[in-house]
């Protein structure tokens, strides 16, 4: 294995893609990426969609040279497709790395509704829905103004230090002018409602029927009983136009400040 001190001087570490992601040159040569999810890193080498996890960037970025020393990579072959990664969540509205615990679908479900009333859609180019990652994670949206689709990260749309305001405040480049933005994600948005209207499933919007499922949803988690958490997970955080007062009575749920 390559010592920490020669690995450092014979890699090159990218700046960050939109897609959170960092290349990665190993003696000159592209040898893969590195990027950070939840406080950890993953490495993925050149042509593979197979990542590996490690404590810290230089550890990924070592890993990599470790690979190309082996001969599993090589940075002078023309780099393969990667292949889409297979796995699938449970629900399509909960990143699959994201444990479906009562915090993470808290989270989920407040981002969920925001996003919705800033007109953006958790969806991909090819109209396959997008997970919440995390807040400080890319997350693939359509901008429901212009069709484009862009990452974002949740810690940036929500505001910071008790402001509100989403960041950017332009949006993305290509969409209408910023002067006629606001007015045109109220058209699109319109007037949420404070109760569920959808016809085949009952979305909760109050605090009360928040925390009961919540339960339910934390009971079958614990038991590995995925057929019973996943219309649960639906009912938490599948798309609805009262997505909005849904988020707020998952507030209640949230720690609440030390005074």
């Amino acid at each position: 294995m390559t010592t920490s001190e020669t690995a450092t001087e014979r890699y090159t570490i990218g700046k960050r893609g939109t897609d959170g992601r960092y290349p990665v040159a190993v003696d000159g040569q592209h040898s893969g990426d590195i990027h950070r999810f939840h406080r950890e890193w993953y490495a993925r080498p050149l042509g593979s969609a197979k990542e590996s996890r490690h404590d810290d960037r230089h550890a990924a970025a070592s890993h990599l040279v470790d690979l190309v020393d082996s001969g599993a990579v090589d940075p002078a072959a023309t780099p393969a497709a990667v292949p889409a990664a297979p796995e699938r969540g449970i629900v399509p509205w909960l990143d699959p790395r994201l444990n479906p615990t009562r915090r993470n679908i808290l989270s989920a479900g407040i981002a969920l509704g925001r996003i919705a009333e800033l007109a953006w859609l958790p969806q991909d180019k090819n109209g396959n829905g997008t997970g919440y990652p995390g807040s400080d994670n890319p997350w693939e949206l359509t901008c429901l103004i212009s069709g484009t689709v862009v990452f974002r990260w949740w810690s940036h749309l929500r505001g910071r230090n008790g402001d509100n305001t989403p960041r950017p405040v332009y949006r993305h480049e290509g969409c209408i002018d910023f002067a006629d933005q606001a007015a045109k994600v109220a058209a699109l948005v319109g007037e949420p409602p404070t109760g569920c209207p959808c016809r085949e499933i009952d979305h909760p919007t109050t605090a009360e029927d928040v925390g009961k499922l919540l339960e339910l949803a934390e009971r079958a988690r614990r038991i590995d009983d995925t057929d019973a958490l996943r219309p649960l997970l639906t009912q938490l955080l599948g798309p609805c136009p009262a997505s909005s007062a849904r988020a707020e009575a998952m507030k209640a749920f949230l720690p609440q400040p030390k005074g």
